[in-house]
C-alpha cells in the first residue's frame, strides 16, 4: 500500500519523516524485520461474482474450510510467532458463522483483526459486534457507480448496501476504506468514486491495480496501458494535493503495484524539489517495495500458506500438516528476501529497483510463466529508470 496523501503532506512540510515512521513502524521497516501481516481467507464462498476476484470465490461454502477449532489453533500459532495483524478476508468473511468467535480470539491473543468485505451485510448491529470483537479497520470494495458496480459485481443493490455498511462501520468507531479495483472498464468512474468517498466521510480511498490472479487472469486484457494508468495516477496525486489544501480528512492510497512509489517520487521531485524527494526516497527504501512472502503472507481457507493472497501457485506449507513456525522457514521466503538478486529482464536493469523490488511476481508469472521476470504492469518509462541509457551503452559496445 502506497500512502500517497501522507507522502505529499510530507513533501509540503505538513508532517515529518519521523511522524510517518512513528505512525506506521511496521510499514517503514526493513522487509523481514517484523513478523508478517497475515491475510486469511477464512472462506471461499461469496454472494458476489466479481470478474476480477483473485480468489475465484464460489457461491456455496466448502467442506474443506478450516473448522472453528482449527481456526482458533491457527490464531494461537500466529500469535506465538509474533503476528500482530490479521486481515480477515474471503470470499465474503461475514458469510462465515463463526467469524465473531475468530475475531474475538484474535483480539484476546494480542492480534489486531481487520476486515476486508463487500460490505453488504454490515448494518448497525453487525458493525457494533465487529467493533466489540476488536476490528479497527473495515475495507469495503465498490468498483464504480451504482448501476455499473451492481451489474459488474453481480449483486443488485450492492452499491447502496456497501455504502450503508461503510457508514455503519464508521458509526461504530472503526476506520473505513473504500477500495476500487482499477481496470479499463471503470477508469472513467474514478473521479466520481473519489468524490463519493469524500462525501460519505470515509477515511481512505484505496485504488488497487488489477492483479492477474484467479478470475483476474481472465480479465487481464482489461488492464490499463502504461500511458493510461500514468494519467490516472497523476490525477490521483493532484487530487490528494487538493484534498490536503482543502483540509479534508480523506486520504488516498494505491495498492498492488509498487512502481507507483517510483512515479510518485519523480512527481514530487518535479513539483517540490530534490530535497523533498530525497526524504521520501528514504522512506520508500525503508518501506521496501513489494514484500510478498516476507512482511506479508496469505493463508487460504484450506490452511495453505502463500506468499500473498494473489500468488496461489506458490505454496509454502499447510497449517493442517505442519506448524506455522516451520512454514516460516520455507526456502522461498529466503529467495524473496533476496529478490533483487533473482529478478531478471527490465526489473533487473531498473535504476529504481530497490524502491519497488520488482513489484508483483504474480503478474510476471501470469504473463511470462516466470516468477522472476519483470512485472508487465510497471508504470515507469525506460528513460525514467535508466534502461534506455543501458540499452544505448550496450548497442555502442555491440
Amino acid at each position: 500500500m502506497l500512502p500517497v496523501s501522507e507522502f505529499i503532506e510530507m513533501a509540503r512540510g505538513r508532517v515529518s519523516s519521523d511522524d510517518l515512521r512513528s505512525r506506521a513502524p511496521r510499514r517503514f521497516g526493513t522487509p523481514g524485520q517484523n513478523a508478517p501481516v497475515v491475510i486469511w481467507n477464512i472462506c471461499m464462498h461469496c454472494n458476489m461474482t466479481c470478474p476480477h476476484c483473485y480468489a475465484a470465490a464460489v457461491a456455496e461454502p466448502s467442506p474443506t474450510d478450516l473448522t472453528t477449532a482449527e481456526g482458533i489453533d491457527l490464531l494461537d500459532q500466529l500469535a506465538d510467532c509474533g503476528v500482530r495483524i490479521v486481515i480477515f478476508s474471503g470470499g465474503e468473511p461475514l458469510l462465515r458463522p463463526d467469524l465473531f468467535d475468530l475475531l474475538t480470539h484474535a483480539k484476546r491473543r494480542g492480534i489486531s483483526p481487520q476486515l476486508s468485505s463487500n460490505g453488504v451485510f454490515i448494518d448497525a448491529a453487525v458493525a457494533a459486534k465487529l467493533s466489540e470483537a476488536g476490528v479497527a479497520y473495515v475495507g469495503v470494495s465498490i468498483d464504480g457507480r451504482a448501476d455499473w458496480n451492481d451489474a459488474y459485481r453481480g449483486w443488485p443493490g450492492g452499491h447502496a448496501a456497501a455504502l450503508r455498511g461503510l457508514h455503519a462501520a464508521k458509526g461504530a468507531g472503526m476506520k473505513t476504506g473504500l477500495r476500487m479495483t482499477l481496470t479499463g472498464k471503470n477508469a472513467d468512474q474514478l473521479d466520481g468514486m473519489l468524490e463519493l468517498t469524500r462525501e460519505a466521510g470515509i477515511d481512505r480511498f484505496y485504488v488497487s491495480h488489477l492483479v492477474y490472479s484467479g478470475r483476474g487472469y481472465k480479465v487481464a486484457k482489461d488492464d490499463l496501458s502504461r500511458a493510461e494508468v500514468r494519467r490516472v495516477l497523476f490525477g490521483l496525486f493532484e487530487s490528494a494535493e487538493s484534498l490536503i489544501d482543502a483540509g479534508e480528512a480523506l486520504r488516498i492510497v494505491t495498492g498492488s503495484n509498487d512502481s507507483d512509489g517510483v512515479l510518485l517520487l519523480h512527481w514530487i521531485e518535479t513539483r517540490y524539489g530534490v530535497d523533498a524527494a530525497a526524504a521520501i526516497r528514504e522512506l520508500l527504501l525503508l518501506r521496501g517495495g513489494n514484500s510478498a512472502g516476507e512482511r506479508v503472507l496469505n493463508i487460504d481457507s484450506r490452511g495453505r500458506v502463500h506468499p500473498d493472497q494473489f500468488w496461489r501457485a506458490a505454496v509454502l506449507g499447510d497449517v493442517r500438516r505442519e506448524p506455522f513456525a516451520k512454514i516460516l522457514e520455507h526456502p522461498l521466503r529466503k529467495q524473496l528476501g533476496q529478490r533483487l538478486e533473482n529478478i531478471t529482464g527490465r526489473c533487473a536493469a531498473c535504476s529504481e529497483r530497490e524502491i519497488c523490488r520488482g513489484s508483483h511476481r504474480e503478474r510476471a508469472l501470469a504473463i511470462y510463466r516466470d516468477a522472476w521476470a519483470s512485472d508487465p504492469a510497471c508504470v515507469m518509462e525506460d528513460r525514467e529508470i535508466g534502461i534506455a541509457t543501458l540499452q544505448a551503452a550496450a548497442e555502442q559496445r555491440g
